[in-house]
């Protein structure tokens, strides 16, 4: 079950999964009479990473250091619509990385600015890890810096990954027949 509080989100999503507004406003459900209390609802508190402990594909939450714009570039999609695209090398104190930026994201590709990462997706991208801001993550400016030095020593991107496919045994024992 889905809530929502503006009326015209709710209106857009209701249509794609529902199938009618008035089917829900027919029924009258609504979050109260679901048990759930939307005004006492406490927000969790963000828990940010460092850069070390980045596995490929989970997200993270994070605050990086821009070190080098690596490349800001404007292509065209397969459909001719440009695209704005920016990699940077960033990093903390731990770790670095290459941070690939798309459309209004690079405007925060500024070399020395702070950047709080939120939903950062460590992607797997020719081998190497590449981290991406998620459709539902969110790129903001830290105004307090909590480090200094960037570990370059220490690039993520640099280390090399394969697809390893383990041997999974069978549902089912596999049972050979002997004509004589």
């Amino acid at each position: 079950v889905f809530f929502f509080n503006d009326t015209a989100t709710t209106e857009i999503y209701t249509r794609s999964l529902v199938g009618s507004v008035r089917c829900v406003q027919e029924t009258g459900i609504n979050a109260e009479y679901m048990g759930y209390k939307m005004e006492n609802r406490q927000l969790r508190k963000a828990v940010f990473d460092k850069m070390k402990d980045f596995e490929p594909q989970l997200h993270y939450n994070t605050v990086v250091k821009i070190v080098k714009v690596e490349s800001l570039v404007e292509i065209k999609r397969v459909d001719s619509v440009p695209m704005k695209m920016a990699i940077c090398l960033v990093g903390d104190e731990t770790a670095s990385a290459k941070l690939f930026l798309k459309e209004a994201q690079t405007a925060f590709a500024k070399e020395g600015d702070y950047l709080i990462l939120r939903n950062v997706q460590a992607r797997i991208v020719k081998e190497r890890i590449r981290l991406e801001v998620s459709i539902w993550g969110k790129i903001e400016k830290s105004a307090e810096k909590k480090f200094t030095e960037v570990n370059l020593k220490n690039n993520i991107s640099e280390t090399e990954y394969e697809a390893v496919h383990e041997h999974q045994p069978l549902p089912f024992p596999i049972i050979k027949h002997i004509l004589s």
